[in-house]
């Protein structure tokens, strides 16, 4: 097995963790939210800062799965278009994709980070129960760091079929399903 083939495998175990990861995430919203409207009717408690914990899971179930779709290709895509393509042209065509996405997720991150490095000087914190909004960065820019790593080792598996006819144009999900 190439290095890239390896890196590619890689890739999909480690984004299908941080997805399992993320869905441990919603689970978490999901059973305290449940647990607020139980209480709530029947001993009159509530769980103080819901909406708090609520946006920080949610967010960590967002920006932790999404890396796991850049892998699996699970983005929304219009192949219409590109479906007549003969395969290496079409890996090509999906490589310039993976490279834009790479381009997109890195101009994310540069953004998202200084906008964390303010947060986290200034110490901002959620108004209700003082969750640190640091704690919101941190699975977003996880996300985003293993998204780019998804999407450049998505881009130059394509180059690779497209140019050189190495290799596969399939991803590790048409063996798997």
């Amino acid at each position: 097995m190439k290095l890239l083939d390896r890196l590619c495998a890689w890739s999909e175990e480690v984004t299908r963790f941080s997805a399992w990861g993320g869905l441990s995430l919603l689970a978490c919203a999901t059973l305290v939210t449940v647990l607020d409207v139980l209480t709530r009717r029947s001993i009159g408690w509530s769980v103080p800062g819901l909406v708090d914990l609520t946006q920080l899971f949610v967010m960590g179930f967002v920006f932790l799965s999404i890396p796991f779709a850049f892998t699996r290709e699970a983005n929304v895509a219009v192949e219409f278009v590109t479906d007549p393509l003969p395969e290496r042209p079409l890996a090509l065509v999906k490589a310039a994709g993976a490279f834009a996405a790479t381009a997109f997720m890195i101009a994310l991150s540069w953004y998202c980070l200084s906008r964390a490095q303010q947060q986290l000087e200034s110490g901002d914190a959620s108004q209700t129960i003082g969750i640190p909004f640091i704690w919101n960065w941190i699975p977003l820019m996880i996300g985003f760091a293993l998204g780019i790593v998804a999407s450049l080792l998505q881009m130059l598996r394509y180059a690779r079929f497209g140019l050189f006819g190495t290799g596969s144009a399939e991803s590790g999900q048409s063996a798997q399903v």
